[in-house]
């Protein structure tokens, strides 16, 4: 018997695995036991969540892109998250960076690729600088891109952070060694742009990164596209400029009061200043407290409306030669840069009456009509009283 254990002992080694004949059964009990914890230690694990906040202290070198692209975030997230207005960091900035935990069934994104938000303001331009990338980089990437000069707020950019090339969807049926010889691209660059290991993972969805392909037809269409949506603009200017000189010459030559009693002062005119005009400011630095009407010199002025003249004569404050008439109920207007006055102070006039003719008199760069209405001394727009 001695002997027979030494054969067997002699034949076992290092590794080798025993069956021990002891019975399931007489095990049954124990196993049980250990299997069921207490009920007060039962803990219930919730789903894993698929986004959260790492808090990140910036280092000497670090910049926004890095950040953003090290942890698969987007740049204006984190600008929107950590109260940033600037795009420089500081060494010691604590930044919150948003990430989110790529599930299994997601579309793949190529290392260096990331997800850039429109925000308000942003342009192909400006973005294409922020990351060091050409306009045809980004359109590369998202060679679906309908403008290039109208991006929707909230839009998702792909940004090849990394390295550039055509950004495509991998389709049913697609395998590496397929989509590598249908551009016309190395297997294994393509393999290794992409940071793919096994040729046959890709799944249809994934995105791919094509190394060293343009999307210059992409390009060449939304130039296109650029050409033609600059013709519609120009097209649109004229329209409205031919449909507003056609409403103003309408407005010329058809006379008539407006519902408040008013007409034109001017039979033939060109309106070149506007109530408040903006111009007016950066040339007077004054406000512009009427509308002028351009006319040639000498053209007739009529009263707008039946009153009495309060003031006919010379104005020390711009206006040259001028007349204002009081229209009664804190009601009056003024007509100002006169070559000739036709009127006295103290006269009363009927709407219509010649008051004066057009000249360049006072602060006036050329011959027009300065003609204000004003309201218990306060000027007012005088399209809101002139007839339409």
């Amino acid at each position: 018997m001695a002997r027979g254990l030494n054969h067997i002992w002699g034949l076992l080694f290092s590794g080798a695995l025993l069956a021990i004949p002891i019975s399931p059964l007489d095990m049954l009990p124990e196993l049980e036991a250990s299997m069921q914890p207490p009920a007060d230690e039962v803990i219930v694990l919730q789903p894993a969540p698929d986004y959260g906040v790492v808090f990140h202290t910036v280092k000497p070198g670090e910049s926004l892109v890095l950040l953003a692209s090290r942890y698969h975030s987007d740049v204006g997230a984190i600008k929107k998250l950590s109260g940033l207005k600037r795009d420089v960091l500081q060494p010691g900035q604590e930044l919150k960076i948003p990430i989110s935990i790529k599930k299994e069934n997601q579309p793949r994104l190529p290392p260096g690729v990331q997800v850039y938000t429109v925000g308000k303001g942003d342009t192909l331009e400006r973005i294409a600088k922020t990351y060091g990338l050409r306009i045809i980089d980004i359109v590369s990437a998202n060679p679906d891109l309908a403008s290039l000069d109208k991006l929707p707020l909230g839009a998702k950019l792909y940004i090849p952070t990394a390295g550039k090339g055509l950004l495509i969807t991998a389709g049913e049926g697609d395998t590496l060694d397929k989509i590598a010889l249908r551009y016309g691209v190395n297997l294994d660059e393509l393999a290794q742009t992409n940071g793919i290991q096994n040729p046959l993972a890709i799944k249809p969805g994934d995105k791919l990164l094509v190394p060293g392909v343009a999307a210059r037809e992409a390009m060449a269409r939304l130039e296109d596209r650029r050409k033609e949506e600059k013709r519609l603009a120009e097209e649109r200017r004229r329209r409205l400029a031919a449909a507003r000189a056609a409403r103003l010459r309408q407005v010329a030559y058809r006379g008539g009061t407006s519902a408040k009693g008013f007409q034109w002062p001017l039979s033939h005119f060109k309106i070149t200043a506007g109530y408040h005009d903006a111009r007016y400011w950066r040339r007077f630095h004054r406000v512009h407290t009427g509308i002028d009407l351009a006319a040639p010199q000498g053209t007739p002025i009529y009263a707008a409306k039946g009153g009495v003249v309060e003031v006919a004569g010379w104005s020390r404050v711009g206006y040259g030669y001028y007349v204002k008439i009081n229209h009664g109920g804190g009601v009056e207007t003024l007509y100002g840069h006169m070559s000739r006055i036709a009127v006295r102070s103290g006269q009363r006039v009927k709407q219509g009456s010649l008051i004066g003719y057009v000249g360049r008199t006072g602060f006036a760069t050329g011959p027009h009509l300065h003609f204000e209405v004003r309201i218990g001394g306060r000027t007012r727009n005088p399209w809101s009283y002139l007839p339409h």
